[in-house]
């Protein structure tokens, strides 16, 4: 393959990085569903990230969540999802080296992005409590939830000996221990004090941090890149022309 038909520096960010950024379609959704609860409204604190999912107002085994826009918030989820999965193994691709550790870490993210994803699709519901397969709706999110997190741990871990990406890589690496540590808390009484959905956001968000900060950094580099190469040109140019 010659030079001339490789992606350039600019398009190796660049791809990854509009990808990524959609992950602001699943925040947006999030709060619109959260908003249309009125009678009681959600409390981000007490109610699970999937109470927004839930699709019926009956109780199933107690009293159960209504969310008037249930379709809205597990259409994000599947949004969300997606854009993880495909954006991981982009930016897995672009920043780890060797194939045993891209394979390793691309395979804990991509577990998280399509677990992400069966959270929309077994959501919440009376039926699905009904016919015994609840338990597919947990299991999604715990694939969700540990993967992902130990995925972007372990991606950073990975990041940091490259002098290009180890800011990015220490980041990360922070994000990635933070949400272990709140999933782990998640499991314990503590959780139930300090507010259920809160410990499950804590878990949960650093996932669509580094989904979302990933594709603004990206985008930012590659813009930078693109500057410089003008930049390069110019110069050459003028150096040619004189």
């Amino acid at each position: 393959m010659s030079p001339a038909d490789r992606p350039s520096a600019e398009r190796r960010r660049l791809i990854p990085g509009v990808v990524l950024l959609f992950g602001f379609v699943y925040i947006v959704f999030e709060f619109i569903a959260a908003s249309a609860w009125v009678a009681p409204p959600y409390d981000w604190a007490r109610d699970f990230i999937s109470d927004l999912g839930y699709s019926g107002c009956g109780a199933a085994d107690g009293p159960a969540p209504c969310s008037p826009l249930h379709p809205l918030m597990n259409a994000g989820l599947m949004v969300q999802g997606t854009i993880f999965t495909v954006g991981s193994v982009m930016v897995t691709r672009l920043v780890v080296v060797g194939a045993g550790w891209r394979i390793a870490v691309g395979s804990f993210l991509v577990v998280s992005g399509v677990g992400t994803f069966f959270v929309g699709v077994f959501h919440l519901s009376p039926e699905l409590t009904a016919s015994g397969f609840g338990w597919l709706h947990f299991l999604s999110a715990t694939l969700a939830i540990g993967p992902g997190n130990a995925g972007i741990l372990l991606l950073g871990l990975r990041a940091i000996p490259r002098p290009a990406w180890r800011g990015y890589g220490i980041a990360i690496v922070v994000l990635g221990a933070f949400g272990l540590v709140a999933g782990v808390v998640l499991l314990t009484p503590s959780a139930d004090a300090l507010g259920l959905g809160l410990v499950e956001r804590l878990s949960v968000y650093p996932l669509n941090v580094w989904t979302i900060g990933t594709g603004v950094g990206l985008l930012v580099a590659s813009a930078r890149w693109s500057i410089r190469a003008r930049r390069s040109m110019r110069a050459r140019m003028s150096a040619t022309a004189g």
